[in-house]
């Protein structure tokens, strides 16, 4: 006679599918967990190489049309958000630095904790990037050059003497019959003959990356007032560029050389001490009486700057239950020989997401290419 199963048998086999519906749902949840952590680890490494190229492809172009010993380090004169800025091919705005401090003279509002801003000037020169001497002095537009040659309406112009401060403007004439320039903007400095005009272009760079809110974003002062405190939250003014980011940090390749070869010495984030060395200290702060130097010695200072390490620190959007980064995190390692460099650290503010780190060294090329400066920039 046929038999069903006894209730101890039923009991029995509900407990080994439901063991094995845990153990199912178990290895689901581990499996999804661990796609989750992968494809976010992936996607905040993209995002922070994304960040690392787009900061790198400017930085290469850094100081080209600009790199003249009479325009580096020179007070900006311009219609608009540039004028009374510092002209420098590439600086670091160390992180924390109030706007308007020594260590932060463009005046930009603070990113996000514990991450340096990086500013980035550059031009598309159409004419010879050395410039062209002004043929009689003058204190105001239009200016005689020797050339004209490749000048073009709309383009902009910059006049720079030595230990003076440098015009901006756009070109808005030419006359051929006597080589003469008018700009948009142009008053109130002595331009001697020694002075030279340098064709920047239709479309010059002075670009700002800092990481607000997360994200890596720019902001391009010759279309925004990237020093507006009140436009730090505003995505039209500072443009992201990618998410995920909660980190960048800087540091120059400085020649300490006494008198300069163009080969880096030593990396830091701090400006040279007057005797031409890293400080003690490298915290971003500028060297003592740096912010009161001249226009001729600021210029010297920034012959030295050859190139720029960059880190971006990139951080996953999965939460994790439990701690799963370091407390730091080194972003480069330290070095005692030349060129020698105390690798800087970040400190994650929440240890519950993984972190990933792009490293570059990028070279300020048209600071190595221009004019060798000889004993005149001796330390």
């Amino acid at each position: 006679m046929a038999r069903g199963f006894s209730m101890v048998e039923l009991l029995v086999g509900m407990v080994i599918a439901l063991l094995a519906t845990i153990v199912i749902m178990q290895v689901l949840t581990n499996s999804e967990a661990g796609r989750r952590t992968t494809g976010g680890l992936a996607d905040s490494q993209t995002s922070g190489l994304l960040g690392l190229f787009a900061i790198e492809r400017d930085l290469q172009q850094a100081g080209l049309g600009v790199s003249a010993l009479s325009s580096l380090g020179c007070s900006i004169r311009a219609a608009g958000n540039l004028n009374g800025k510092l002209l420098a091919p590439a600086m670091i705005v160390p992180a924390g630095a109030a706007s308007g401090s020594p260590e932060n003279p463009w005046g930009i509002p603070p990113g996000d904790a514990g991450s340096d801003m990086i500013v980035v000037g550059y031009g598309n020169p159409t004419t010879a990037s050395e410039g062209t001497l002004l043929s009689s002095a003058a204190s105001a537009s239009p200016y005689r050059v020797d050339s004209i040659l490749g000048l073009a309406i709309g383009e902009y112009l910059l006049v720079a003497d030595e230990g003076s401060d440098c015009t901006l403007g756009q070109v808005t004439a030419t006359d051929a019959t006597d080589s003469s320039v008018t700009l948009n903007f142009g008053a109130g400095v002595n331009y001697t003959q020694s002075a030279r005009a340098h064709g920047l272009g239709r479309n010059p760079r002075i670009v700002v990356f800092a990481v607000r809110n997360g994200s890596l974003t720019m902001c391009d002062f010759l279309v925004n007032d990237c020093s507006n405190a009140g436009s730090a939250g505003d995505a039209d003014v500072w443009v992201p560029v990618a998410s995920d980011v909660v980190a960048i940090a800087a540091q120059y390749g400085w020649d300490t050389t006494s008198n300069p070869d163009k080969a880096v010495d030593a990396y830091c984030k701090s400006r040279l001490t007057p005797g031409g060395a890293c400080p003690a200290s490298d915290d971003g702060s500028p060297a003592a009486g740096h912010s009161g130097l001249t226009q001729a010695q600021r210029a010297c200072d920034w012959n030295r700057a050859l190139s720029m390490r960059v880190a971006v620190v990139s951080r996953s959007g999965q939460y994790e239950k439990e701690e799963v980064s370091p407390a730091s995190i080194k972003l480069w390692p330290d070095s005692a020989i030349s060129p020698s460099t105390t690798g800087p650290v970040y400190m994650p503010a929440d240890r519950h997401y993984r972190y990933r780190v792009a490293n570059t060294t990028v070279a300020l090329r048209n600071i190595i290419w221009s004019k060798a400066v000889g004993t005149k920039c001796a330390a």
